[in-house]
């Protein structure tokens, strides 16, 4: 029994948000305050890199690369990437970071607490299930985690592929990256019945439908 190998558990993968949920959770910090900048800034580097939330907290400020939007994190396995965002997450990176130069810093770290240190893991989930509370999100989990899928799922969505997908995850094999894939192709076949012609022409009045075919004829 030693040779045989253990089945593999079937991981479902997380129920990502929606572009009005993000969009309400993204708006839910204080941006007149340092807090709210750096949460903001947080949240929107999360949703637009896919970065894992250890990956996040441990980046360095002087690891950030302006000029290219990109920044470079250490992964699992101890393993670099550059992992590129957006001028919209940099603008509010830059914004956080000039705000952040005015209080106390007692780390390398970019995001950091009130007294200048790092912030853990626990704080950082606490604070995106308070915001998306307050955003009034249900139906899905309020989570660093969330994020990291549904930048995955928004990625393949609007013509991304999965090799440079697997890239910016930092993931080693594609297979997880394959199940992004195929989430994002079981949400685009459900919007397709939404709005696929045949469906609307089947919808309309036998009537009206013959009517037309006649005139055409």
């Amino acid at each position: 029994m030693e040779r045989v190998e253990r089945p593999r558990r079937e991981r479902a993968l997380i129920r990502p948000f929606s572009l009005e949920q993000a969009s309400r959770l993204l708006a839910a910090p204080d941006a007149r305050t340092t807090p709210g900048l750096r949460d903001r800034a947080m949240m929107m580097l999360l949703l637009d890199s896919g970065l894992r939330i250890s990956e996040l907290l441990s980046l360095e400020a002087g690891r950030v690369d302006w000029l290219s939007c990109s920044a470079t994190v250490m992964g699992k396995g101890r393993k670099e990437r550059s992992v590129p965002f957006s001028a919209k997450t940099a603008q509010a990176l830059l914004e956080y970071a000039q705000a952040r130069s005015k209080s106390p810093i007692k780390s390398d770290r970019l995001f950091l607490g009130k007294t200048g240190k790092p912030i853990c893991r626990s704080k950082a989930r606490k604070l995106i299930l308070r915001y998306g509370r307050d955003a009034g999100i249900e139906g899905v989990r309020l989570s660093p985690h969330t994020l990291r899928h549904t930048f995955a799922v928004l990625y393949v969505r609007n013509g991304g592929d999965s090799f440079s997908l697997q890239q910016i995850l930092g993931h080693s094999t594609l297979e997880m990256t394959r199940r992004y894939v195929n989430l994002a192709s079981r949400d685009v076949a459900e919007q397709h019945k939404k709005f696929s012609p045949m469906e609307a022409l089947l919808g309309k009045k036998p009537d009206s439908i013959s009517s037309r075919v006649g005139a055409c004829a």
